[in-house]
């Protein structure tokens, strides 16, 4: 079953009061143009809610990003995007799992969100810990052994003598197309022409985020 949200009251989304609804090719040039002016140290929080609306009256959001913990890496700043306009989910090494498909899955059915972006960054530790494993390490311990299993098989994929960068890379990849096999409401709303996930990366360096190209469904 299709979402309701994209059926003839998607414009009534609880995320979207306005009604407004803003195509994904719309919400990724929006932050493409924000990350640019971030670069450019031009920020101004751009906002796509009704002019003068208060949080308290509701959310805008033109996209979803899954990224990473790192308190280096803030998706509203990097995107300069104002509250209230991107749906954020954060984890150490901007892994998928359960809560947050669960999380994604609500941006896309309740809140109108037809752009997902994976989001991974230069020098991200939970990928430099995993490559560690990857290598012949021990395991870290703890909780942390569950990002290490989510984040390993991007990384075993990989050729011997890779970069780290590679590695972010190629798990934010991973995530992107994780987002679609193991959500069935989010590969319905690919399906349907009303959902794209896409991957990229940001650098700490000079604070560019690149992206890379939509995640396709796999074929069963």
């Amino acid at each position: 079953m299709i979402p309701v949200a994209f059926g003839a009251t998607a414009a009534d989304a609880e995320g979207r009061p306005d009604g407004k609804k803003i195509s994904p090719e719309s919400a990724l040039k929006a932050l493409k143009s924000g990350n640019l002016r971030h670069r450019h140290g031009k920020s101004i929080r751009k906002s796509y809610a009704p002019k003068g609306e208060a949080l308290s009256k509701g959310q805008w959001p033109i996209a979803a990003i899954v990224g990473c913990a790192d308190s280096r890496v803030h998706p509203d700043e990097i995107f300069d995007i104002a509250p209230a306009n991107l749906f954020v989910v954060r984890n150490a090494g901007n892994v998928i799992d359960d809560d947050v498909l669960g999380s994604l899955e609500y941006a896309v059915e309740h809140l109108g969100v037809e752009l997902i972006v994976t989001c991974g960054h230069s020098l991200c530790g939970a990928v430099k810990a995993t490559e560690a494993v990857v290598l012949g390490g021990d395991l870290p311990g703890g909780h942390i052994n569950n990002l290490v299993e989510k984040i390993r098989p991007a990384l075993a994929a990989l050729p011997v003598g890779h970069t780290l960068q590679q590695a972010v890379t190629a798990n934010s990849k991973q995530s992107a197309q994780r987002a679609l096999n193991d959500s069935e409401i989010l590969l319905e709303a690919k399906l349907a022409g009303k959902l794209h996930v896409v991957s990229a990366t940001y650098s700490l360096v000079n604070k560019k985020v690149y992206f890379y190209n939509e995640a396709t469904v796999t074929p069963v």
